[in-house]
């Protein structure tokens, strides 16, 4: 039933998901849920924790490789380059994966079970505090525009390209912020 979540989660997101579609896709009757796992709420919940705590334990792991003095493009690097390994950690398919972790994203704290509300807070204050500038509304933007290419681009067999030009965004953009402007960032997001 949790890969039926997954995947109906990744192609409708989670406010479309009900427990008849997860228990139709999964074969399984609706008690099976409640059995389970609780509710339709506990098991969306497992969802969101079955991706988004290796996603930021790799994360974290990237920033910390790169040492205590990070550039903004080392920063953007880990943090955009962390998806691939996250999905291989927990043995799911890259392109799920991706549209999951966009689907995540893309969601408020609120949203996001207690625990996980504090690895992503904690995750971005790493990210933030290791960059020493104030960003956290363009960091905002920039992860915002990554999770909805994600949950967009995730089956698109040119997912690396994708990648690294959200990388060059995020290091135009927020770099830009940081006083390094580079005025061909905003027609940069227009390429995408």
């Amino acid at each position: 039933m949790l890969d039926a979540a997954e995947r109906l989660v990744a192609v409708k997101g989670f406010d479309s998901v009900s427990i008849r579609d997860v228990t139709g896709a999964a074969k399984a009757n609706v008690a099976a849920v409640n059995y389970h796992f609780g509710s339709r709420e506990e098991l969306l919940a497992l969802v969101m924790t079955h991706v988004l705590e290796p996603l930021c334990a790799e994360r974290i792991a990237l920033l910390d490789a790169v040492g205590k003095q990070i550039s903004v493009e080392q920063a953007v690097a880990a943090y955009v380059n962390a998806l691939a390994p996250a999905a291989a950690r927990i043995g799911m398919d890259t392109p799920l994966f991706f549209r999951l972790a966009g689907q995540i994203l893309s969601l408020p704290d609120e949203a996001l079970p207690p625990a996980m509300k504090e690895v992503r807070r904690e995750t971005t204050r790493r990210f933030l505090a290791a960059l020493g500038k104030d960003l956290a509304d363009d960091w905002a933007f920039f992860e915002a525009g990554l999770a909805h290419s994600l949950v967009v681009e995730a089956d698109s067999k040119n997912i690396n390209t994708l990648m690294t030009r959200w990388i060059t965004f995020g290091i135009r953009g927020l770099g830009a912020t940081a006083g390094k402007r580079e005025d061909d960032a905003q027609g940069l997001l227009f390429e995408f």
